[in-house]
């Protein structure tokens, strides 16, 4: 009797067993699709980013015609910075174009977390380009804008000064942003594959 006892008692720990296990399933399978939801709404904000400075790097290009043609500087600048402009569009566009939101919401979490690295890493090759550039185009362009006689001196300054700092402001926090949510991403794909 006290056998029959045992294993009705160990039948029932066996179900209870069972049930507990079908809870954790679907606990981890909500948790997946939350982090899932998580990363697809990371995605697109940084495809949302990448089109807003985009469109504003659309529109700076006609606005740099115009402001270096009233400022007298060089076509040779106006070009370079043109060209910069361009390729910094289409940086922009190729980078972000890799992960969609819908693949981290439903694609293969090494696919994703290798395109996620694959961002990261653009950006930070994007340094190398991008500083030298901007060194050699900071000179260039006070050097222009020292040969024009109708600028005054301490309105090159001030203007070269503050657009730098914000220029700078902006980029790191831009930067510093991609980077952040591209470890984001990669975080809660590590947490998933635990």
């Amino acid at each position: 009797m006290n056998e029959y006892i045992d294993s009705r008692e160990l039948q029932q720990m066996k179900e209870q067993l069972a049930i507990l296990t079908q809870k954790l399933d679907k606990e981890t399978i909500v948790n997946e699709r939350l982090m899932r939801r998580a990363m697809k709404e990371k995605v697109t904000k940084m495809q949302r980013n990448a089109l807003i400075k985009g469109i504003a790097i659309a529109f700076g290009i006609p606005y740099t015609i115009g402001i270096f043609h009233m400022l007298g500087v060089s076509a040779w600048l106006c070009a370079f910075t043109i060209l910069f402009l361009a390729v910094a569009l289409v940086f922009d566009y190729h980078t972000h174009n890799v992960l969609k939101p819908r693949e981290a919401l439903y694609g293969n979490l090494m696919d994703v977390q290798k395109k996620a690295l694959r961002i990261k890493q653009a950006y930070q090759d994007w340094l190398k380009v991008s500083i030298p550039f901007l060194i050699i185009w900071c000179t260039w362009f006070l050097y222009e804008l020292s040969l024009q006689a109708h600028i005054p001196t301490e309105a090159i300054i001030t203007g070269f000064v503050c657009g730098g700092i914000i220029g700078g402001i902006i980029g790191i926090k831009q930067y510093n942003k991609v980077q952040r949510t591209a470890d984001e991403i990669l975080e809660q794909i590590e947490e998933m594959q635990v």
